[in-house]
């Protein structure tokens, strides 16, 4: 079982992933390189996958090890 503790620092992570989603999704639409375009997406979709991952361990009440 997680304490109350630790379900706030992974609260507090969810929080922080879904910040840095928005985030990189804003810069690869405001930037003109394809590259940078390119590495900000995939940067974001990675981001976007561990929140998921978390989110869904979370949500079904398992113990993260």
């Amino acid at each position: 079982m997680l304490t109350a503790k630790e379900l706030l620092q992974l609260e507090d992570f969810l929080t922080m992933e879904q910040t840095s989603v928005k985030t990189l999704n804003f810069l690869a639409n405001t930037i003109q390189d394809n590259q940078g375009k390119q590495l900000f997406q995939q940067m974001a979709q990675k981001n976007q996958q561990h929140f998921q991952t978390m989110n869904k361990h979370l949500n079904a009440g398992q113990t993260l090890q």
